[in-house]
């Protein structure tokens, strides 16, 4: 009894040391850290009353509720840049995030750029060179697991706009910033997509004045806080300003500064369940409310034991599904560089070979950069390819081929392993982070089909084999998928999707003397104008290119409104591929369908 005793206390102050571990643990402060930027002396346009004054201090009211700050006042292009990706190391592992930029903005084509201090933005052409994507802000945080916010105050009259050349009859720039859809990440705009805010004549910004008036308010729990910001600023400058916020929170009550604790009596002693279980159903939970590939990888990270257990696997599940949508987002994947054998032993320093140097054209004209050709030269398309990856990938301006761009260059050989003669199945293992992101979903959406796939002009191409099924219902797929029914808008263009199916006999099917290949992205919706007439593609783009067969569109018996590939009797002889169009009815048999996708942001 006494040795069962002494046991007994023994267990009873482990579990009391553990308790007060936890204790502890919990009351450590969480880590706090924020960017604020505020710049006002620009060098080709009359400089800004607030923001350096906005940017101090609501610099000084983050410090006061517990923020690590870095602060800058009138940076140029390289200065933000090198201010961002200093910010990102410092940003992933803390719990919440803030980034505030006070100073001119301007939105071209729906994309969203903050203007540093030396750009002179000539032409509309120049803002890609001289000013910073507000993606690529967003990029700078999306590592952290923990809450994060953007608050631009950069809707602002823009006095480049009446400077700006535009370049291109089709590029628009427009009154403000465009509206977003930011995922993971709580965005606020000084004044809604596509209105203007105020400078102000006080000594702030109605926006920053009114962050500063509530920011620090005890128990403001956070989406209050932001209403209470509109509120105010919409008071404040007679209805003229309405800030507005993009993204969402968690469904637990967030605050900036806690409330004041209110004596209360002690409650009666609840016993917590314990177990495993128990504590894994509260950290995913907590980490379903995040629900950032961060928070997820934090939960896999700690459970990594339990792979076999339902809430691990659903949880690597929504990973990948995060990553997924993020990298499709942005339109490439950051990974350990493929092409290791061209990094020296310092880490730094990149040599290519001949070889090598092919194997970078081919990526970024996977990417949908046009390099010239694929001699292993890097002439000046190549060179202009290299500079145009690098900034969509918000690595920094330049032509140089380093660590860092091989991060984000689709995995060549990885690719063209998948690629064969012939149609087939993809299972997940061949599914390999290696996959650049647009064909990882496509094989992911079309599992259940043989598939040949390839790339045209930084475009994916692919065949699928889709028996017995309705032309809307592999529109919806392709749709799915992230692309569309092909559309072929040059003879290269028809030419390389011929070649893709051609390979495969079960692509073409015989009837009556005619071979017929794959349905394409061309249907009539409008049947006043029969045979020729109404015929528009699925994607949008406008009939700019015909190869219709002889005699073809035909409209046999009235109900031939969608096109497929077809090649007529005359011309059906051996060796002859079935290049040309025919029209046909809504049912897909047994050649299947080509669809088309798009690397984010691009179009051809």
């Amino acid at each position: 009894m006494r040795v069962f005793r002494v046991f007994t206390q023994l267990v009873l102050i482990a579990l009391w040391l553990l308790a007060a571990g936890t204790a502890t643990a919990k009351a450590n402060p969480e880590k706090r850290v924020a960017l604020i930027i505020g710049n006002s002396d620009y060098a080709a346009v009359p400089k800004l009353r607030n923001p350096g004054r906005d940017a101090a201090d609501l610099a000084s009211a983050l410090r006061r509720i517990g923020f690590d700050v870095s602060e800058f006042e009138n940076l140029d292009y390289r200065g933000m840049r090198l201010a961002l990706r200093d910010f990102s190391a410092t940003a992933e592992q803390a719990d919440v995030v803030l980034v505030y930029y006070a100073g001119h903005g301007i939105e071209i084509e729906n994309t969203n750029y903050l203007i540093p201090v030396n750009a002179e933005l000539k032409s509309s052409r120049d803002v890609e060179f001289e000013a910073i994507r507000l993606s690529g802000v967003l990029s700078a945080v999306e590592s952290s697991g923990g809450l994060k916010i953007v608050l631009v105050d950069a809707c602002r009259d823009n006095p480049f706009q009446q400077q700006m050349k535009v370049s291109g009859a089709t590029r628009s720039i427009g009154r403000g910033l465009a509206i977003i859809e930011p995922s993971g990440v709580l965005v606020g705009y000084s004044a809604k997509g596509g209105t203007l805010a105020l400078d102000g004549s006080g000594r702030n910004s109605p926006y920053a004045a009114a962050l500063l008036r509530h920011i620090e308010t005890p128990g403001l729990e956070l989406g209050k806080l932001f209403r209470q910001v509109r509120d105010t600023v919409f008071a404040a400058t007679q209805g003229e300003q309405e800030p507005f916020v993009y993204g969402s929170l968690p469904g637990h009550d967030i605050f900036l500064v806690p409330p004041k604790p209110q004596p209360v009596a002690a409650p009666a002693p609840v016993p917590r369940p314990q177990g495993i279980d128990q504590e894994m159903i509260e950290e995913f939970t907590e980490a379903a409310g995040y629900n950032t590939v961060w928070s997820w990888k934090r939960f896999l990270k700690k459970y990594e034991d339990y792979p076999e257990h339902r809430l691990v696997a659903l949880a690597a599940k929504r990973r990948d599904a995060l990553s997924l949508e993020l990298d499709l987002r942005r339109g490439y994947r950051v990974a350990e560089p493929w092409l290791a054998s061209a990094i020296e032993e310092d880490g730094r320093t990149v040599t290519l070979s001949a070889k090598d140097r092919i194997l970078v054209q081919k990526a970024l004209g996977m990417m949908g950069f046009d390099t010239g050709g694929l001699d292993g030269k890097f002439g000046p398309r190549t060179r202009k390819a290299i500079s145009q990856a690098r900034l969509m990938t918000n690595i920094g301006y330049g032509s140089e081929v380093d660590v860092a761009l091989l991060k984000v260059l689709p995995n060549v050989p990885a690719i063209e392993a998948l690629m064969g003669p012939m149609a087939r199945r993809y299972t997940p293992e061949d599914l390999t982070g290696d996959i650049e992101p647009r064909l990882r979903k496509a094989l992911t959406v079309f599992r259940l089909y043989p598939i040949k796939f390839g790339y045209f002009r930084g475009r994916l191409y692919l065949s699928v084999h889709g028996q017995s099924m309705a032309w809307s219902s592999a529109n919806s797929m392709a749709r799915n998928a992230g692309g569309y029914l092909v559309s072929i808008n040059s003879a290269e263009e028809n030419q390389f999707v011929v070649d893709l199916f051609s390979s495969d006999e079960r692509f073409i099917a015989h009837n009556d003397g005619m071979r017929f290949g794959p349905y394409i992205g061309l249907y009539q919706p409008d049947r006043r104008n029969e045979p020729a007439g109404g015929w528009v593609w699925a994607s949008g783009e406008p009939l700019t290119y015909r190869r219709w067969g002889l005699g073809q569109p035909n409209n046999l018996k009235n109900r031939q409104h969608f096109a497929r590939f077809s090649i007529a009797p005359k011309l059906n002889r051996p060796g002859v591929k079935v290049s040309y169009w025919d029209d046909g009815n809504a049912d897909i048999w047994n050649t299947g369908f080509l669809v088309e996708i798009e690397l984010t942001g691009r179009s051809k």
